[in-house]
């Protein structure tokens, strides 16, 4: 009767939430139609569909007089991700297909003629450029011609990009002008968003490193270690797809391996289109970009002429938030357009006639509506304003 026993709570949050609504153009959507049964009796029946409420809390409920006992510790974890996982069976928590599950799409059930929220939307439209500028990256402290083979963008439109002969990811404002950038221990590889202003980098020592823009400043936030090369990098919530020359691995974002996807002997890239739904990975020795399924099923097998990039780099990949799928077509210098499935070439969005010279990067920024392009060996980006 005398003793008195204090419990505490920890909260361990699963913050892939944070991720899902980072790049949802809204919460869902409501269905209103408007019906007239007979024209006599001048009646409309209407219908809708709308969220459901939570009710309210009811005070008398014993269980609310028990937690405001409780002493709560609210722990937030540096892991994206509250799952885990025993070391002797690693994917004893994974859904059947082997991929983390995604808490948000799988309640999406109310579609309004067939699109769900954050869905691809216009994939297949081809992408027409008008008019062009240069920008130049290069600043005092670079040793070398700069080398842009990453591209990526903020929510607020700020660009990142990796430049790798000089080892450094620097950050662009809205003026393409050079305002802060980030030394790496090594040559950075590629380039993908990982949240509205976190971005991953591979880098040539097996790390991926996680940089964060902070007040127009690039801060480090910490370093993923892996057991074999970084080439490629991809991102879709809370999985990481990631190459190595020899296959192309799905990951946590905290390094827990999910699957070995495929198996591809080349310097390669890969991209992941919006809804998660295609896996893309360009290959340099067979000049063809191979389309996945989200379970690494290969649904086509295109041949992209002079897909091949240098020896020190990857071929420049990159999905926009429409579904447009883009590749750098190294020694010819176009960069092309190929549809959503993978099985053919579109358009010549941007060409040599452009002022293009060796591409190793594309990147479509939806907030200039302009297409970025980097360069082999090449102080400037060009921006291609949409039409």
């Amino acid at each position: 009767m005398t003793a008195n026993n204090e419990r505490t709570l920890t909260f361990n949050p699963d913050r892939t939430i944070q991720q899902t609504l980072s790049v949802l153009s809204g919460l869902g959507q409501i269905l209103s139609t408007v019906k007239q049964s007979q024209p006599t009796k001048r009646t409309t029946q209407n219908t809708y569909t709308r969220q459901n409420r939570p009710k309210a809390c009811n005070q008398s409920d014993p269980g609310n007089q028990t937690a405001s006992r409780l002493k709560v510790n609210t722990s937030i974890p540096e892991s994206s991700s509250s799952r885990h996982y025993s070391p002797g069976n690693q994917n004893s928590h994974l859904p059947k297909s082997g991929l983390v599950s995604d808490p948000v799409s799988s309640s999406s059930h109310q579609l309004v003629q067939g699109h769900q929220p954050g869905a691809v939307s216009k994939p297949d439209q081809i992408i027409k450029v008008k008019s062009s500028k240069k920008y130049s990256v290069k600043i005092e402290r670079d040793r070398s011609k700069c080398y842009i083979n990453g591209i990526c963008e903020t929510a607020s439109g700020e660009l990142l990009i990796t430049d790798r002969m000089n080892c450094r990811v620097k950050l662009l404002d809205r003026t393409y002008k050079v305002v802060a950038h980030c030394d790496l221990p090594g040559k950075p590889r590629s380039m993908c968003s990982i949240d509205s202003s976190l971005v991953a980098v591979t880098v040539h020592n097996e790390e991926v490193h996680f940089i964060r823009v902070t007040n127009d400043q690039l801060k480090e936030e910490r370093i993923l270690k892996l057991q074999h090369n970084c080439k490629g990098i991809a991102h879709h919530h809370g999985n990481l797809y990631i190459t190595d020359g020899e296959a192309l691995y799905n990951y946590t974002l905290d390094g827990r391996l999910v699957s070995k996807m495929y198996k591809d002997k080349s310097e390669t890239s890969c991209a992941v289109s919006p809804d998660g739904d295609r896996i893309y990975v360009a290959n340099i020795s067979s000049n063809k970009l191979v389309t996945l399924s989200r379970d690494g099923t290969v649904i086509s097998s295109l041949t992209v002429p002079d897909l091949s990039a240098s020896i020190y780099g990857r071929p420049g990949l990159h999905v926009t938030d429409s579904g447009q799928v883009l590749v750098c077509g190294y020694y010819t210098h176009p960069v092309v357009q190929v549809d959503r499935d993978g099985r053919q070439i579109l358009a010549e969005v941007v060409t040599k006639n452009n002022g293009v010279s060796l591409p190793l990067s594309v990147y479509y920024s939806k907030h200039t509506r302009s297409i970025i392009v980097g360069m082999y060996r090449n102080n400037d980006i060009i921006a291609f304003k949409e039409q």
